[in-house]
């Protein structure tokens, strides 16, 4: 394998023994032979900042043809939730517990904590990270998080890796940290050297079970032109070209393991931390679907979800089963063939429900939402057409337009107040603690706003820059 990356790019010094790929370049060691038989690989394809209105197999107006084949050819979800922002997101699908259990900061994932990473590596796999990672710290208030190392991966290719190191250009001449090695490149974009980390780690793997978790830096802002659409203008039209070159990464990835033999030995999930930023608003089946990201609307939490693997998902599939993030875990662990890897977790395993051997495999989903990062903080309960909040507040939900519309007292008759009690019974069972109410960590020690709050919760006139 090489060793350093060549012109154009500043390396810190490397750690002994560590392993280095240097993408745009194929590995020179031998090729091991494919795996065919055995339990199948797992790779997880997390999308940044996707709602659903994103994906053309779900009605979006961009242009998807590689996620919508992995649609024809799998099992699609239409009632996927995420939380409303990316930290509390990959917490939950991560660990496979509910937020208010070990969400404990914007940007911070304790360490300690047991992922799927380490219940997969445990279970035989080897386990690779490509991406953005944001897990070890927000670099305001001291927390230094888990390391990709110890949340379970033998290697890892990551964007902003350290809190207190400059994180960098996640997108033209990236900056990236390999096996825990930070390099500055000059040129290049920094999805093409994600997707060959990712093309290369199949390549070297095949001969033996593996996991990889491909949490790309698409298509968060900054919007930004593309190799394939550097003449885009304005943020709706980088944005539309971002979302078709993560749709061709995803196609590479597809067309590397048809080429090695891998196709019918590996089940994809491909999905999306949460909805699509606020400055972006999507026509979905004629509906005007402004991004819902951070906030706790439908818009905020519903995201695609879908499940490929030929041979053993059943392919053109279409369920309204709900999705919680929560439960990734416990089917990564059913996929392994180890159910019982999971440990105890609040998610519950989809496997059966994307065999097709069960048409539901929960019937509401909880969300305590305090990222402690801007947005309010607030609790709900749902299901695919009904929402109660902490407050009392019930909507009726249209996951399609992306809409939640206010449910009148005197209106709630039928299934509308059978939903009411249940999620309201659900809310109040729910021994989940108070709601942590920290919105800008940044503005610890710093003059508030409101002299009557503290300057965490009310804000400052510091602003530390950046998007959420």
């Amino acid at each position: 394998m090489a060793s350093a990356f060549a012109l154009g790019a500043f390396l810190f010094p490397p750690t002994p023994g560590a392993a280095q790929v240097t993408p745009r370049a194929t590995s020179a060691s031998p090729a091991p032979s494919a795996r065919t038989e055995g339990p199948p690989n797992v790779i997880l394809i997390l999308a940044d900042d996707l709602g659903v209105e994103g994906i053309n197999a779900y009605g979006g107006e961009y242009f998807t043809p590689n996620v919508d084949r992995l649609a024809r050819e799998g099992v699609r979800f239409d009632n996927a939730h995420a939380t409303p922002l990316c930290s509390p997101s990959r917490t939950r699908i991560m660990t496979g517990l509910e937020n208010h259990r070990n969400y404990q900061a914007f940007g911070f994932l304790a360490p300690g904590q047991r992922t799927f990473g380490n219940m997969l590596k445990e279970a035989g796999y080897t386990t690779g990270m490509v991406g953005k990672w944001q897990l070890m710290g927000n670099g305001f208030d001291g927390r230094v998080g888990i390391t990709p190392e110890a949340a379970g991966f033998d290697e890892s290719y990551l964007w902003q890796l350290r809190a207190l190191d400059a994180k960098g250009s996640r997108y033209w001449g990236p900056t990236r940290g390999q096996n825990g090695v930070v390099r500055i490149n000059e040129e290049g974009f920094g999805p093409d050297n994600d997707g060959d980390f990712a093309l290369d780690f199949i390549k070297r793997h095949k001969a033996k079970p593996f996991f990889l978790y491909y949490s790309m830096v698409l298509v968060h802002s900054p919007f930004v032109p593309t190799p394939d659409s550097m003449t885009a203008k304005g943020q709706k039209e980088r944005f539309a070209g971002m979302v078709t070159y993560m749709d061709r990464k995803v196609g590479e990835l597809m067309a590397k393991l048809e080429a090695e033999g891998l196709d019918r030995n590996t089940v994809i999930i491909f999905t999306g931390d949460n909805g699509t930023a606020r400055a972006i608003t999507s026509i979905r089946d004629g509906h005007i679907v402004p991004g819902g990201k951070g906030t706790p609307t439908v818009s905020g939490t519903h995201v695609p979800m879908i499940a490929w693997g030929p041979g053993r998902v059943p392919a053109g599939k279409v369920t309204p089963a709900l999705f919680d993030f929560a439960d990734m875990m416990p089917t990564f662990a059913d996929i392994a063939g180890a159910p019982a890897s999971a440990g105890q977790v609040d998610g519950v395993s989809q496997w059966p429900v994307i065999e097709g051997k069960a048409t539901a495999a929960r019937d509401s989903i909880f969300i305590h939402y305090a990222p402690m990062w801007q947005f309010e903080p607030t609790r709900f309960a749902f299901d695919a057409h009904w929402k109660v909040y902490g407050d009392g507040r019930f909507v009726s939900v249209d996951s399609i337009a992306g809409t939640e519309t206010p449910v009148a007292a005197n209106n709630m008759k039928g299934e509308a107040a059978k939903r009411f009690a249940a999620l309201s019974k659900i809310l109040k069972d729910t021994k989940d603690g108070p709601l942590d109410q920290t919105r800008f960590p940044w503005c610890e020690g710093k003059p508030s706003k409101d002299a009557a709050q503290p300057s965490v919760i009310a804000g400052c006139d510091f602003s530390p820059g950046g998007a959420e």
